[in-house]
């Protein structure tokens, strides 16, 4: 009957069998409960059947030892990772400084690029201009000793032709 009643206990809901286990251990300080999950996603965890689920001292203290190793453990997985972060990052920014100097010295040719196009450019233009002017002046004289020659064939077909002699073409 005393099992029957136990199972009953088990099996009310909110009830937490474990809670009666942790006086005994509450003011040990090896074993920090505050992490210690009293929660399963069963809301029954216990048998109901009748027969009785027993769960000593010992077990819960090894569970707590468990869970003290455990957090230890994720501390010292935490520091690792905290610590590799931060390797990342610093790792990081020396690659993005790399890449601003590498950006800031191909600025610096790239200016200097520039200014030497722009003399040269410049030099450009001025040949340009300078061509341009001696082509119209040539062409104003082409020009001029065009119209020297048609009138010279206009006097010289005149000429002809006051002479009486045919035009030979």
């Amino acid at each position: 009957m005393q099992q029957n009643c136990a199972a009953n206990l088990a099996c009310l809901p909110g009830f937490d069998l474990a809670s009666l286990f942790l006086p005994q251990i509450q003011n040990d300080p090896m074993y920090d409960l505050s992490s210690f999950d009293m929660f399963d996603l069963d809301p029954y965890p216990y048998s109901c059947n009748g027969s009785v689920t027993t769960i000593t001292v010992s077990s819960v203290s090894a569970a707590a030892a468990d869970n003290h190793q455990g957090r230890r453990g994720n501390d010292e997985r935490k520091k690792r990772r905290l610590a590799s972060n931060r390797e990342s990052a610093r790792r990081s920014r020396v690659r993005k400084q790399r890449r601003l100097d590498e950006l800031s010295l191909q600025v610096a040719e790239l200016l200097g690029t520039n200014q030497r196009l722009l003399v040269e450019l410049n030099h450009v233009i001025a040949k340009h201009a300078a061509v341009a002017r001696e082509n119209y002046k040539l062409r104003e004289e082409a020009a001029g000793l065009q119209r020297r020659l048609s009138e010279m064939e206009v006097e010289v077909g005149d000429a002809e032709a006051a002479a009486g002699t045919p035009k030979v073409a």
